[in-house]
Protein backbone atom coordinates (compact mmCIF):
# COMPACT_ATOMS: atom_id res chain seq x y z
CA UNK A 1 0.00 0.00 0.00
CA UNK A 2 1.19 3.63 -0.95
CA UNK A 3 1.76 5.85 1.83
CA UNK A 4 2.07 9.31 1.66
CA UNK A 5 0.48 12.83 3.10
CA UNK A 6 -3.32 11.67 3.48
CA UNK A 7 -5.23 14.65 1.91
CA UNK A 8 -8.44 14.95 1.30
CA UNK A 9 -10.89 11.99 -0.54
CA UNK A 10 -11.51 12.63 -3.98
CA UNK A 11 -15.50 11.86 -3.03
CA UNK A 12 -14.77 15.14 -0.95
CA UNK A 13 -13.63 17.25 -3.77
CA UNK A 14 -16.33 15.99 -5.95
CA UNK A 15 -19.24 17.22 -2.91
CA UNK A 16 -16.84 20.53 -3.08
CA UNK A 17 -17.58 20.59 -6.63
CA UNK A 18 -21.45 20.13 -6.97
CA UNK A 19 -22.10 21.92 -3.65
CA UNK A 20 -20.30 25.14 -4.73
CA UNK A 21 -21.94 25.01 -8.13
CA UNK A 22 -25.70 24.61 -6.90
CA UNK A 23 -24.59 27.47 -4.19
CA UNK A 24 -22.70 29.99 -6.94
CA UNK A 25 -26.06 29.06 -9.21
CA UNK A 26 -28.88 29.86 -7.01
CA UNK A 27 -27.30 32.93 -4.98
CA UNK A 28 -25.85 35.97 -6.10
CA UNK A 29 -24.32 37.13 -3.42
CA UNK A 30 -20.56 38.22 -3.13
CA UNK A 31 -20.30 36.71 0.20
CA UNK A 32 -21.31 33.50 -1.17
CA UNK A 33 -18.32 33.70 -3.98
CA UNK A 34 -16.02 34.38 -1.54
CA UNK A 35 -16.65 31.82 0.94
CA UNK A 36 -16.74 29.48 -2.07
CA UNK A 37 -13.24 30.59 -2.99
CA UNK A 38 -11.99 30.25 0.52
CA UNK A 39 -13.78 26.61 0.58
CA UNK A 40 -11.73 25.58 -2.66
CA UNK A 41 -8.09 27.13 -1.26
CA UNK A 42 -8.51 25.26 1.72
CA UNK A 43 -8.31 22.44 -0.09
CA UNK A 44 -5.16 23.71 -2.05
CA UNK A 45 -3.37 24.17 1.25
CA UNK A 46 -4.27 20.76 2.23
CA UNK A 47 -2.15 19.71 -0.39
CA UNK A 48 1.30 22.09 0.60
CA UNK A 49 0.83 23.88 -2.92
CA UNK A 50 1.84 27.06 -0.78
CA UNK A 51 3.80 29.21 -3.67
CA UNK A 52 0.64 27.78 -5.65
CA UNK A 53 -2.33 28.83 -3.42
CA UNK A 54 -0.50 32.38 -3.16
CA UNK A 55 -0.77 33.00 -6.96
CA UNK A 56 -4.40 32.01 -6.85
CA UNK A 57 -5.29 34.37 -4.32
CA UNK A 58 -3.33 37.03 -6.32
CA UNK A 59 -5.27 36.08 -9.00
CA UNK A 60 -8.77 36.28 -7.36
CA UNK A 61 -8.05 39.42 -5.43
CA UNK A 62 -6.79 40.92 -9.29
CA UNK A 63 -10.51 39.80 -10.67
CA UNK A 64 -12.24 41.71 -7.68
CA UNK A 65 -10.22 44.66 -8.46
CA UNK A 66 -11.13 44.68 -12.08
CA UNK A 67 -14.75 43.88 -11.33
CA UNK A 68 -15.19 46.83 -9.05
CA UNK A 69 -13.17 49.02 -11.21
CA UNK A 70 -15.02 48.24 -14.55
CA UNK A 71 -18.39 48.76 -12.51
CA UNK A 72 -16.70 52.11 -11.25
CA UNK A 73 -15.87 52.91 -15.05
CA UNK A 74 -19.36 52.23 -16.43
CA UNK A 75 -21.60 54.20 -13.56
CA UNK A 76 -19.27 57.16 -13.40
CA UNK A 77 -16.66 57.76 -16.57
CA UNK A 78 -17.81 55.57 -19.45
CA UNK A 79 -21.40 54.21 -20.28
CA UNK A 80 -20.11 52.07 -23.10
CA UNK A 81 -21.43 48.74 -23.82
CA UNK A 82 -17.88 47.56 -24.38
CA UNK A 83 -17.33 48.29 -20.80
CA UNK A 84 -20.08 46.44 -19.88
CA UNK A 85 -19.11 43.09 -21.37
CA UNK A 86 -15.80 43.38 -20.18
CA UNK A 87 -17.55 43.65 -16.59
CA UNK A 88 -19.82 40.67 -17.68
CA UNK A 89 -16.83 38.23 -18.88
CA UNK A 90 -14.79 38.96 -15.26
CA UNK A 91 -18.45 38.07 -13.35
CA UNK A 92 -18.46 34.82 -14.75
CA UNK A 93 -14.15 34.32 -14.49
CA UNK A 94 -14.90 34.79 -10.61
CA UNK A 95 -17.71 32.10 -10.83
CA UNK A 96 -15.78 30.00 -12.50
CA UNK A 97 -12.35 30.55 -10.63
CA UNK A 98 -13.22 27.90 -7.32
CA UNK A 99 -13.57 25.05 -9.78
CA UNK A 100 -10.41 25.91 -11.37
CA UNK A 101 -9.04 25.79 -8.10
CA UNK A 102 -10.61 22.54 -7.34
CA UNK A 103 -9.56 20.95 -10.54
CA UNK A 104 -5.76 21.86 -9.79
CA UNK A 105 -6.44 20.51 -6.27
CA UNK A 106 -7.85 16.87 -8.34
CA UNK A 107 -4.25 17.16 -10.99
CA UNK A 108 -1.71 18.06 -8.52
CA UNK A 109 -3.06 15.43 -5.64
CA UNK A 110 -5.09 12.47 -7.17
CA UNK A 111 -3.88 9.72 -9.45
CA UNK A 112 -5.88 7.98 -11.92
CA UNK A 113 -5.95 4.90 -9.82
CA UNK A 114 -7.35 6.82 -6.59
CA UNK A 115 -10.12 8.64 -8.68
CA UNK A 116 -10.97 5.20 -10.20
CA UNK A 117 -10.81 3.22 -6.40
CA UNK A 118 -13.29 6.32 -5.12
CA UNK A 119 -15.86 5.59 -7.85
CA UNK A 120 -16.18 2.65 -7.40
CA UNK A 121 -16.65 3.16 -3.54
CA UNK A 122 -19.81 5.22 -4.64
CA UNK A 123 -21.19 1.59 -6.38
CA UNK A 124 -21.66 3.78 -9.77
CA UNK A 125 -22.36 1.89 -12.35
CA UNK A 126 -19.05 0.58 -14.39
CA UNK A 127 -20.25 2.24 -17.93
CA UNK A 128 -20.18 5.81 -16.23
CA UNK A 129 -17.07 5.26 -13.85
CA UNK A 130 -15.30 4.31 -17.41
CA UNK A 131 -16.57 7.25 -18.87
CA UNK A 132 -15.78 9.37 -16.24
CA UNK A 133 -11.74 7.99 -16.60
CA UNK A 134 -11.52 7.69 -20.12
CA UNK A 135 -12.88 11.84 -20.12
CA UNK A 136 -10.16 12.78 -17.30
CA UNK A 137 -7.44 10.45 -19.21
CA UNK A 138 -8.20 12.01 -22.65
CA UNK A 139 -7.90 15.78 -21.62
CA UNK A 140 -4.16 15.62 -21.65
CA UNK A 141 -4.48 13.12 -25.10
CA UNK A 142 -6.72 16.30 -26.71
CA UNK A 143 -3.62 18.67 -25.73
CA UNK A 144 -1.03 16.47 -27.56
CA UNK A 145 -3.40 16.18 -30.44
CA UNK A 146 -4.11 19.98 -30.79
CA UNK A 147 -0.04 20.30 -31.06
CA UNK A 148 0.74 17.77 -33.49
CA UNK A 149 -1.94 18.60 -35.42
CA UNK A 150 -1.14 22.53 -35.49
CA UNK A 151 2.67 21.92 -36.47
CA UNK A 152 1.51 19.57 -39.37
CA UNK A 153 -0.61 22.59 -40.35
CA UNK A 154 2.25 25.01 -40.40
CA UNK A 155 4.47 22.40 -41.74
CA UNK A 156 2.31 22.19 -44.76
CA UNK A 157 2.22 25.88 -45.01
CA UNK A 158 -1.87 26.27 -43.81
CA UNK A 159 -2.62 29.24 -41.77
CA UNK A 160 -3.45 28.90 -38.53
CA UNK A 161 -5.63 31.88 -36.86
CA UNK A 162 -9.34 32.75 -35.85
CA UNK A 163 -9.19 35.18 -38.68
CA UNK A 164 -8.56 32.28 -41.39
CA UNK A 165 -10.93 30.04 -39.78
CA UNK A 166 -14.13 32.62 -39.92
CA UNK A 167 -13.40 33.32 -43.49
CA UNK A 168 -12.71 29.57 -44.10
CA UNK A 169 -14.75 27.30 -42.48
CA UNK A 170 -15.14 24.26 -45.00
CA UNK A 171 -11.36 23.93 -45.10
CA UNK A 172 -11.00 24.79 -41.52
CA UNK A 173 -12.57 21.45 -40.97
CA UNK A 174 -11.08 19.36 -43.70
CA UNK A 175 -8.23 20.35 -42.14
CA UNK A 176 -8.16 20.30 -38.14
CA UNK A 177 -11.09 19.11 -37.30
CA UNK A 178 -11.29 16.08 -39.21
CA UNK A 179 -7.89 14.88 -38.32
CA UNK A 180 -8.88 15.64 -34.00
CA UNK A 181 -11.94 12.91 -35.06
CA UNK A 182 -9.52 10.61 -36.38
CA UNK A 183 -6.94 11.15 -33.78
CA UNK A 184 -9.86 10.29 -31.53
CA UNK A 185 -10.88 7.41 -32.94
CA UNK A 186 -7.24 6.05 -32.68
CA UNK A 187 -7.34 7.03 -28.67
CA UNK A 188 -10.62 5.17 -28.02
CA UNK A 189 -9.31 2.13 -29.22
CA UNK A 190 -6.32 2.13 -27.52
CA UNK A 191 -8.41 2.63 -24.52
CA UNK A 192 -10.79 0.13 -24.93
CA UNK A 193 -7.89 -2.54 -24.97
CA UNK A 194 -6.50 -0.95 -21.97
CA UNK A 195 -9.78 -1.18 -20.33
CA UNK A 196 -9.91 -4.93 -20.89
CA UNK A 197 -6.25 -5.76 -20.02
CA UNK A 198 -6.81 -4.48 -16.82
CA UNK A 199 -10.03 -6.13 -16.52
CA UNK A 200 -12.54 -3.44 -16.12
CA UNK A 201 -15.46 -6.55 -17.43
CA UNK A 202 -14.54 -7.97 -14.14
CA UNK A 203 -17.70 -8.53 -12.01
CA UNK A 204 -15.94 -9.45 -8.90
CA UNK A 205 -14.12 -6.97 -6.02
CA UNK A 206 -11.36 -5.46 -6.43
CA UNK A 207 -8.44 -4.32 -4.74
CA UNK A 208 -6.46 -1.77 -5.07
CA UNK A 209 -2.85 -0.35 -3.89
CA UNK A 210 -4.26 2.92 -2.75
CA UNK A 211 -5.83 3.72 0.80
CA UNK A 212 -8.70 5.68 -0.58
CA UNK A 213 -11.24 6.01 2.47
CA UNK A 214 -12.89 8.95 4.03
CA UNK A 215 -11.39 10.51 7.27
CA UNK A 216 -12.84 12.99 9.73
CA UNK A 217 -10.75 15.23 8.01
CA UNK A 218 -13.22 14.58 5.00
CA UNK A 219 -16.54 14.46 7.29
CA UNK A 220 -15.54 17.69 8.93
CA UNK A 221 -14.94 19.88 5.46
CA UNK A 222 -18.40 18.19 4.31
CA UNK A 223 -19.98 19.32 7.37
CA UNK A 224 -18.24 22.90 7.74
CA UNK A 225 -18.22 24.19 4.39
CA UNK A 226 -21.97 22.96 3.60
CA UNK A 227 -23.27 24.90 6.89
CA UNK A 228 -21.34 28.03 6.37
CA UNK A 229 -22.68 28.45 2.76
CA UNK A 230 -26.21 27.61 3.95
CA UNK A 231 -25.29 30.42 6.45
CA UNK A 232 -24.08 32.48 4.15
CA UNK A 233 -26.61 32.61 1.77
CA UNK A 234 -29.96 32.61 3.85
CA UNK A 235 -28.46 35.73 6.12
CA UNK A 236 -29.35 39.25 4.75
Amino acid sequence: MIEKHKTLDFRTILYLNILLMLFLIFSGKQQVLMLSFLVAILTMLDIREFALTAKLIVGFVLLFVAHYGLDAIYRTIWNSSFILLLEIFIFLAQRIYPFIVLGIVLKRSKTLGEITTALNRLHLHKGIILSLVVMIRYLPAIKDDFHVITEAMRLKGIPISFRYAILHPIKTIEYFIVPMLFRSMKTTEEFSGAALVKGYEFHGTRTSYFDVKMTYKDMAVIIISTSLLTLCAITI
